[in-house]
């Protein structure tokens, strides 16, 4: 039997490992694409092509691709404002890192194929 200070302990190393988790992950915990719900995807809607997008590239390929990370994998710092800047590259790296991707910061077919389920 459990006593009530075992449990508190587990809790606390529970809650402690999570934290470190979280710190560690880079700008953002992202969500792999088995935990990704199917009612997010449908607020990044798009019927254009999936070209290669790279820092400085504009559209609304980037503003789908800015949707995604927001809306699907959490991402809370990158605006979707159709422009590939900094803070949508350092969110593209750290996504390629958790698929085990190339880490160029360029969205290719490859990341195309790890951020669509």
């Amino acid at each position: 039997m459990k006593t009530g200070r075992t449990i508190r302990t587990a809790a606390a190393v529970a809650v402690t490992a999570a934290a470190l988790a979280m710190s560690a992950a880079g700008p953002a915990t992202a969500r792999t694409p088995q935990s990704a719900a199917g009612t997010e995807w449908r607020l990044c809607m798009y019927l254009g092509g999936h070209t290669t997008l790279q820092l400085g590239s504009t559209g609304e390929a980037v503003r789908h691709l800015q949707c995604i990370l927001n809306e699907v994998y959490r991402y809370v710092n990158v605006p979707m404002n159709g422009v590939f800047e900094e803070v949508t590259k350092a969110s593209v790296e750290h996504l390629q890192r958790q698929f085990a991707l190339p880490v160029t910061g360029v969205v290719d077919a490859a990341t195309w194929s790890a951020l669509h389920p």
